[in-house]
């Protein structure tokens, strides 16, 4: 009968900790003076958490047509198929930034669901209209390493644009997590250089050969932009859940071309099929402001022969030759 007991208990134990949480209260500590504004974000964020809590609950999807634009509620329908998600805590304290149409709060807890126990716990980002509406959602890069980013700008204009590269990597990453082919192929460019690598073994001739020669090496393959989206929409047919996360960002401004920028990530791939770690370099450029174009992407294996690639046989600006009449669209 204790037994009997003791699995009712657990079986009941994540609802009841859910129905504790369905009531998630957002308070904006910093970034507004608007009161009225402040409000309208504090109860539209409070209520997305409280619908998408609501949502899990139930085995439903959330309820938010008061407080998400059309753009926004299409975002989170699409990431919903890919995982339900929660947010495990009862209140969040954060601040407000301003952004170029509108504004911005970042680091909101959620569980993903569909997600490995190692992945589970990640956090959004949600911008929001000059009304106060809840307009995007992306997953957020690291607190810290968003702050390093920052931290890092040499002048107003390099700021703006820092943070216009860590809301395109965070929604370049979050296309990936929501399948959106459609978003992924605005932001390459038509003529963007794409290669890819992998590790093959190679098999040694003799024993001096096994002894002195490494037993992996990396091949490489260009793709256009056309085949890498080709190739994009097959993974995405083929796997019913896909995470993406990106870790080690690192943003570099070219010394020279001041409009085009490299950035360096770890990228772990989670799908239901297959898995991997590997660094991919973006080489973006900054020609129009509000619309960067990836120009180059590249993605090579975390290790070689089990040692972790060193960070100059990572790919980087150095690697590439900027021709300003072929970087032009």
């Amino acid at each position: 009968m204790m037994k009997a007991r003791l699995f009712l208990f657990s079986m009941l134990f994540p609802l009841l900790v859910y129905a504790q949480l369905e009531e998630t209260q957002v308070v904006i500590t910093d970034g507004l003076s608007n009161a009225q504004l402040k409000g309208a974000i504090e109860k539209n964020i409070s209520c997305f958490l409280m619908s998408c809590n609501t949502a899990v609950m139930n085995g439903d999807k959330p309820k938010v047509d008061k407080t998400l634009t059309d753009d926004a509620r299409k975002a989170l329908s699409a990431m919903w198929k890919m995982s339900p998600m929660s947010c495990p805590v009862s209140k969040i304290e954060e601040i407000c930034l301003e952004t170029p149409d509108g504004y911005q709060v970042r680091n909101i807890p959620v569980s993903m669901m569909a997600a490995d126990d190692d992945d589970k716990d990640q956090e959004l980002v949600l911008n929001l209209t000059r009304n106060g509406e809840i307009d995007n959602i992306s997953i957020a890069i690291e607190g810290h390493k968003y702050k390093e980013i920052m931290d890092s700008h040499e002048s107003v204009e390099d700021l703006f644009r820092r943070q216009v590269i860590v809301d395109f990597v965070e929604n370049y990453r979050t296309s990936y997590n929501r399948k959106d082919l459609k978003y992924i192929e605005s932001v390459f460019s038509d003529n963007a250089l794409i290669i890819t690598g992998k590790v093959v073994r190679e098999k040694p001739k003799s024993d001096f050969a096994m002894r002195s020669l490494s037993p992996e090496r990396i091949v490489y393959q260009k793709k256009t932009k056309g085949e890498y989206i080709a190739s994009l929409k097959k993974v995405f047919a083929s796997n019913s859940y896909l995470n993406v996360v990106f870790d080690e960002v690192e943003v570099i401004q070219h010394p020279k071309l001041t409009d085009i920028y490299g950035v360096t990530l770890k990228q772990e791939w989670n799908s239901s099929r297959y898995r991997d770690v590997g660094f991919v370099f973006l080489m973006i450029d900054f020609q129009d402001e509000l619309h960067p174009l990836i120009q180059v992407r590249t993605w090579q294996p975390e290790k070689l022969n089990g040692k972790v690639l060193a960070r100059d046989e990572v790919f980087n600006l150095g690697d590439f030759d900027i021709v300003r009449s072929l970087v032009n669209d």
